[in-house]
């Protein structure tokens, strides 16, 4: 039986940006997201045995939300989650929320995955939100006119 998602690329970028727009709605402070221009590369999927490549892909999105003074991450953190959860979304790992300097991984039920990091940005300490798509085939390209 094959479980492997039957979505196509377009379907899979507009779930990652609907999960990334979800997971920041009504975040406060409103924090400024600076996409990651190297997570706008279609990513090969690595089997979990053995090396030979599947020719299956991924779609990720990778933001960093800056402008969240440091007393705040804990708290836009714990809102992500929140969305998270609200939304039917399963959180797999939360760690360090204690030591301001949060961690969430989480999954939804179309396998779609959510990764929340606090990084050493740019002016300070910043979270960093990727969304990942599970893997698929990509389209394959139309058929040339003769």
């Amino acid at each position: 039986m094959n479980d492997k998602p039957n979505i196509s690329k377009a379907q899979a970028t507009t779930r990652v940006e609907e999960l990334v727009r979800t997971a920041v709605a009504e975040v406060k402070p409103v924090p400024n997201m600076k996409l990651s221009p190297t997570s706008l590369a279609d990513r090969p999927c690595i089997p979990d045995e053995g090396n030979v490549l599947t020719g299956e892909i991924y779609v990720i999105r990778s933001y960093y939300l800056t402008g969240i003074p440091k007393e705040h991450l804990v708290e836009v953190a714990r809102k992500i989650q929140t969305n998270w959860k609200n939304s039917g979304h399963k959180i797999t790992n939360e760690y360090a929320f204690d030591r301001g300097k949060p961690q969430l991984s989480g999954r939804t039920s179309d396998d779609f995955r959510l990764a929340l990091d606090t990084v050493d940005g740019e002016s300070g300490l910043e979270i960093s939100l990727l969304v990942g798509s599970p893997c698929f085939r990509p389209d394959k390209p139309s058929p040339s006119p003769t």
